[in-house]
């Protein structure tokens, strides 16, 4: 019998597979037991939809036990980097 925890599992992993599929290639690579992306990946602009779908790529993460490591400062690759002339 399958339980709702199970079924719940089952349709994060088909949702980050579909939606962020090289996110899944990374943490299925057994070569490397943590996953580094920057901040910006996921709600730069601040949508709702985007801080639920990090969520649910950190536990895809930890599903496939990897370690998540968040790097980069607010914006960096949205604004562009500053420059003084």
């Amino acid at each position: 019998m399958v339980t709702e925890l199970a079924l719940r599992e089952s349709a994060l992993i088909s949702a980050i597979e579909q939606q962020l599929p090289e996110f899944a290639r990374m943490c299925r690579d057994p070569g490397s037991p943590l996953v580094v992306m920057h901040q910006d990946a996921f709600a730069a602009d601040y949508q709702d939809v985007e801080y639920k779908l990090l969520g649910m790529a950190i536990k895809f993460a930890g599903i496939c036990n990897k370690e998540v490591r968040i790097i980069g400062r607010n914006r960096l690759t949205v604004d562009g980097p500053t420059t003084s002339q």
